[in-house]
């Protein structure tokens, strides 16, 4: 016995002081009153602090509902016993008879909670720090393979949500058969997805576990299928071709603003020069010269002198003068 709980701190890497320790911690209540039920108390909280620091460290974006799930997730029976089974313990239990011919060394809620009580003894034995890295060192290979998109999610649950997201119906589970005694039941059950043609198999030591397995594999298999991420691919693509249209259109309005712009500014000193060029219109020239004003111009001369501009005669007002110079001058005589 001594030896066998030495490869068990071999595989903890963490050696205890107090040996008793060890042993009640793997301890089941059929074998005797000294049992690990007060250590998996003790173990479940040292468990579920430092799995939360060591998230917490980890992950630094997750806000606190994912790590909440994050959590519970590697803390939950399932990944307790998983880690068990990798340590051996169910080599180092002390079960009662009973527990021993029904094969209690293999059920999953025993390993779980030895597993936590082993965590309180470590706490007991070597303080916080000790059970700390312990439990890290054990969670870090299975941090190693958890998607934080998934945030903990189980196989029925990520199943069901990726099949409701591409609007199919959700899968059946069917226990299909079941071995062992009562008390070590093995469960087979099938899980179909039937728009997709899918029917997979999943067994476990109870049915709930039977019906995870079997939802992993259907999780696969749908996930492998092109038919499912085409649709998404082409609304995608068409959604790209939209806005790429559209932005030509803007693009092109623009252009056409610029354009009349543009013209507008060069047809400006056109209209400036028409406006110079506009001749004055004829009855107005012509009031002009009939008026008694006369404008003060000046011609040029080949000489280079000046003189003043011929200025039109009025001829009634000649024929006037004349009558007055006849009417001054004296009677011719007789």
């Amino acid at each position: 016995m001594s030896q066998s709980l030495n490869q068990l701190e071999e595989r903890l890497q963490y050696r205890f002081h107090d040996a008793e320790l060890l042993c009640q911690a793997l301890t089941h209540r059929s074998h005797s009153a000294a049992n690990n039920e007060r250590l998996e108390f003790l173990g479940d909280s040292i468990l579920n602090c430092s799995v939360a620091a060591i998230l917490f460290r980890r992950y630094g974006k997750l806000d606190e509902g994912d790590l909440s799930r994050v959590r519970a997730n590697l803390v939950k029976q399932q990944s307790l016993y998983e880690i068990a089974q990798t340590l051996g313990v169910s080599d180092f239990l002390r079960l009662g008879e009973g527990e021993l011919k029904s094969g209690g060394f293999r059920r999953p809620s025993i390993l779980a909670d030895t597993l936590e009580a082993l965590f309180g003894a470590m706490y007991l034995d070597g303080g916080f720090y000790a059970a700390y890295a312990a439990i890290e060192r054990l969670y870090t290979p299975v941090l190693e393979h958890v998607d934080p998109k998934t945030l903990g999610k189980d196989a029925k649950t990520l199943l069901q949500e990726y099949l409701q997201g591409h609007k199919i119906a959700l899968p059946q589970y069917t226990v299909i058969a079941t071995h062992g005694a009562a008390h070590n039941q093995q469960f087979e059950v099938e899980c179909t997805v039937p728009k997709l043609d899918i029917k997979v198999g999943g067994s476990g030591a109870s049915r709930r576990a039977a019906e995870q397995a079997a939802a992993k594999k259907a999780l696969e298999e749908v996930q492998k299928m092109p038919a499912l991420a085409k649709p998404k691919a082409e609304k995608s693509a068409k959604a790209a071709k939209k806005r790429a249209a559209k932005a030509a259109a803007s693009e092109a309005k623009k252009a056409g603003q610029m354009s009349t712009a543009q013209a507008g500014e060069a047809r400006e000193p056109k209209d400036a020069k028409d406006t110079k060029d506009v001749k004055e219109p004829k009855d107005t020239r012509d009031a002009a010269a009939g008026s008694g004003s006369v404008p003060a111009m000046t011609a040029s001369v080949s000489n280079g002198s000046a003189r003043p501009a011929a200025v039109p005669v009025d001829k009634g007002a000649d024929k006037t003068a004349e009558k007055t110079d006849a009417a001054k001058q004296p009677p011719a005589a007789a």
